[in-house]
Order: structure tokens, then sequence, then C-alpha cells
């Protein structure tokens, strides 16, 4: 299902049952831009059919957020100029250079390319894995680039996220809506999330610098500017609890004294995050 954030923008929400991301829609007066490909070739059609209903200018461009799998893997149904950050190619590579069979997807499991949860997501989303390869990205950017839709503008910029170091992020200043991707998560480390304070607030600086009312991240309902305000500020408060603590017991209890409040799931999710056990 298709939504609406305004006139200009569209997006399919996530599913969480394959693990599917949701998907951006830039309308332009000439064209339009797709942010993420897709997590699968039947993921990829189905988006297109909504876009197809709304009788908007054809899909020129299609920008991948990052590298991960649930990203990229609805590449080969796009005909569109694909563009990427010049890291995201090095990246995609380990999927190029393997075949979606189920000995195929064991085989990289040994070798950590995928957990258990993305094989099912992949065998459920894949029609003919057999003959399934990996699309092409026909251009690369450094730091950042601008595409012209028609009276609308992308604004397309790298950021080293804590999550992965290929991160694009997108922003329409006209909509004034930011599609982020994955970059406000963690990355897994020891079987936890982690997140590095230094990449992750130098993050939020570089986001914060462009006046954005509405942001997409890929596994989460749309976010108004006050909700991101106060994921920001918890974010900030787990950390400064986590480091005044020399474990996850006194970091809980410095973040009661500090706000004055008990600390949620969430809040307990984030200290842990910033590394306190």
């Amino acid at each position: 299902m298709i939504e609406r954030i305004t006139d200009r923008i569209y997006y399919m929400k996530h599913s969480e049952e394959t693990d599917r991301p949701a998907l951006g829609l830039v309308i332009g007066d000439d064209c339009c831009l797709v942010v993420d490909s897709g997590n699968s070739p039947r993921h990829a059609k189905e988006f297109q059919k909504e876009i197809e209903a709304l009788k908007v200018p054809p899909v020129k461009y299609l920008v991948l957020t990052h590298y991960h799998w649930d990203h990229i893997l609805g590449l080969s149904d796009w005909d569109a100029v694909v563009i990427a950050h010049q890291a995201t190619e090095e990246y995609i590579a380990k999927y190029r250079n393997m075949k979606y069979d189920d000995e195929a997807l064991e085989l990289a499991k040994s070798r950590g390319i995928f957990g258990d949860a993305a094989i099912k997501s992949i065998q459920a989303e894949m029609e003919d894995r057999e003959n399934y390869h990996v699309g092409k990205i026909h251009a690369f950017y450094n730091d950042s680039m601008k595409i012209d839709l028609g009276n609308v503008t992308c604004v397309i910029r790298h950021i080293d996220s804590p999550h992965t170091e290929d991160t694009s992020i997108i922003y329409v200043p006209e909509a004034k809506t930011m599609f982020l991707g994955d970059c406000i998560y963690g990355c897994t480390k020891d079987g936890f999330n982690y997140y590095d304070d230094k990449k992750l607030f130098c993050m939020i600086d570089a986001i914060e610098e462009h006046d954005s009312q509405y942001y997409l991240c890929s596994h989460e309902s749309l976010c108004p500017r006050t909700e991101i305000e106060d994921f920001w500020n918890n974010l900030r408060m787990s950390y400064e609890a986590a480091k005044k603590g020399l474990n996850l017991q006194e970091a809980m209890e410095e973040y009661r004294k500090a706000t004055q409040t008990e600390p949620t799931d969430e809040i307990e999710f984030f200290i842990k995050s910033f590394g306190s056990r």
C-alpha cells in the first residue's frame, strides 16, 4: 500500500514479515526518483504497480541508501539510472558473486553474508532464485549531488553513519522531507546492537543542517520533526548515562537521576548499544 507524505512524496510502507524496507517516490514535473530498489524483484514490481496507478511522470532515477541486501536485491527489475555512493558498489560485490539457490544461501550464511532471518525472507520473496542476478549501478557520487526532477530537487548526500560507511540520505527541500534509510540504526557487534558515538552524533549534526519536517526511516513509520528530535534526545541521554555508569545497572541509575524518570525498554536498549552490559 502506497502512502502520501506531500503532493510530491509517496512511500510504500515497510513490512517486518519478510524484512521489506520502506520505498520512496519523489515526483517532479519531468520525471520521478525512487529511493531504494526493494528486497526482491517481487517487492520492486509491487511498488512499480502502485506508481503506475498514480499516473505520474516516468521513473528516471533510483538512489540506493546503502548496500544491505534488503535495499538492493530488487535492482534487476528497475529500468532507471541507479545512483549510489562510490563505496556501495564495492560492498555489493559480495551479493553479485554468488547464487541464490538453497545451497548457495547456506554457503553465504557460513561466510557471514546472511543470517537465518535474511535467508528465510529471501526464500519467501524470490520466485526464481536459480536465475537471479543483482542489477547494475550506473552512476556514483562522492560527497553529494543534486538532481532536478522538474520543479522538485533531490539532494543526495553521503554520511558515515553507525550503520554503514556508504550511507546516502536524500533530502527534498521543496517538500521538507528526508529519506534516512537505515542510518539511525547501529551495527551488530558480538551479537549486540552497537552505536559508535562519534559517528552517531556527527551524523545527527549533518542531518540537522537540513530544514526537514518529515523523516522516513526504512523500517519505521513516517516520523515528523518533533518525533525525530525526541529520538535524538533519547540517544543523547542514553549515551550520557552509559558514559557515567561502569555497567548497565549503574548506567540505568544515572539515567534515573538525570531525568527523574524510569528508563523504558527502548532506553535500556540504547544504553546497552553504547557499551553498558
